[in-house]
């Protein structure tokens, strides 16, 4: 089976002019702090869907748990759990409920999976006036920024900015997230406020209970979204989109016209259609 890749292995080609990846950029000593969700797009998924070719319908039985993984895992505060969490996730999606997504999807009879993503370009302003411009950044599934010249794609120089400061990934996202995770935020107070994270029978009866839920909010091929979203690494003195301060390490969604700052820099990154 191959290694799924996020544009991180050297291996994109020419046709990521924009961006050029001539050898492997993870050279740094220093930790990486970025990791993709189980929500992001590969970039061999991502490849296909921009040449408009689609991938196997049957990734629509994966989406459900992966998303459900990501909205439960924000719930669970103590970072050294998420590993035994998404083991006990996983195990419990291969023994009950991996067989009826795929049955599912099955009789819905999704051959091909063709999301839309527009193209999105960077444009980086200094005192109003156009200094760089970033191509195809919604065609790679990760675009990292900071002062690490040995491991980010988009240089930040200015001192305020931190070594890895900034992300811009794509994700799949459900069209009706936000009232699921209202929804969910409730049901945690209500009936998992003291849920034992270590407990496969526990975390088996929430996901499944999680499942159940997001399925009231619609689960075909059409409530999946691929959106470009930019994350905070939590950075020192942090990301800005459209002069609000981002938390750390939460996603938010860009479109055409957003506008990014980075720590106490002037420069401004504007989303921008190709």
């Amino acid at each position: 089976m191959e290694r799924v890749t996020y544009a991180r292995t050297g291996a994109l080609r020419s046709t990521y002019a924009g961006l050029p990846v001539t050898k492997e950029r993870l050279v740094t000593a220093a930790p990486a702090k970025w990791f993709p969700l189980l929500t992001t797009v590969p970039q061999r998924v991502l490849k296909s869907i921009s040449d408009s070719d689609g991938v196997d319908g049957s990734l629509l039985g994966f989406l459900p748990i992966a998303f459900v993984f990501e909205e439960l895992r924000k719930h669970l505060s103590d970072f050294t759990q998420h590993a035994a969490f998404l083991r006990a996730v996983l195990q419990w999606y291969h023994q009950t409920a991996g067989d009826t997504l795929e049955s599912e999807i099955a009789t819905d009879k999704v051959e091909i999976f063709q999301p839309y993503l527009p193209a999105y370009r960077l444009r980086v302003l200094k005192e109003g006036e156009t200094v760089a411009t970033f191509n195809d950044i919604s065609r790679r599934a990760v675009t990292l920024m900071g002062k690490d010249r040995g491991i980010n794609d988009i240089p930040l120089d200015h001192p305020s900015c931190s070594a890895q400061h900034a992300a811009l990934e794509v994700n799949f996202v459900h069209r009706n997230s936000e009232p699921f995770q209202q929804r969910l935020h409730t049901l945690m107070q209500e009936e998992y406020r003291n849920i034992n994270w270590s407990s496969p029978d526990e975390v088996g009866r929430l996901c499944a209970h999680a499942l159940q839920l997001m399925r009231e909010f619609g689960g075909d091929e059409d409530m999946w979204l691929m959106e470009l979203q930019v994350v905070d690494l939590g950075s020192t003195n942090g990301t800005n989109l459209n002069g609000e301060l981002l938390r750390p390490l939460e996603r938010a969604t860009v479109i055409e016209g957003d506008v990014l700052t980075f720590g106490y820099s002037t420069r401004k990154y504007l989303i921008v259609r190709a």
